[in-house]
């Protein structure tokens, strides 16, 4: 039961680091396209219903989807040339990464979507987004800082 919980553990410790290095390394020109097509042949398949893994069972049945994940980018990773993979390690702790740069374009993207199509157009709308880092700040204080 304890190796269960390590293992638990550690899968949600490492996923959210895995996955997003995965992201930026799929977009990046020095990772083979073979390497980037059979990550995304993996993770298509184990998210497709075709796989039929016990999901009824609560908890467990995630798990396998997770852990399928958690092997399918640590191989990807462990593929892509070594440098490539310091070099973008290093930008995510930095918080300078593809991964990071996507997700400032969504937020700003969300902000003008709710002001174009918001209800109300004279007040300024305060927007919180879950999950993104605090220690800058968001696109909606970068455009109230433009305005002012």
């Amino acid at each position: 039961m304890l190796k269960r919980l390590s293992f638990l553990k550690r899968l949600l410790r490492d996923l959210p680091k895995q996955v997003k290095l995965t992201y930026s390394l799929l977009f990046d020109d020095r990772v083979p396209a073979v390497n980037k097509a059979a990550v995304a042949a993996a993770l298509v398949l184990i998210v497709t219903p075709f796989v039929n893994l016990p999901e009824w069972v609560p908890v467990v049945g995630e798990m396998d989807v997770l852990a399928l994940v958690l092997v399918a980018t640590r191989l990807f990773i462990a593929t892509a040339p070594r440098e490539v993979v310091t070099e973008h390690e290093r930008l995510l702790k930095e918080r300078r990464s593809r991964f990071d740069e996507d997700v400032a374009r969504g937020q700003r993207l969300a902000v003008a979507l709710s002001r174009r199509f918001g209800g109300e157009r004279d007040k300024p709308q305060e927007m919180e987004f879950v999950g993104v880092a605090n220690d800058r700040p968001s696109a909606v204080d970068q455009d109230r800082s433009v305005v002012a």
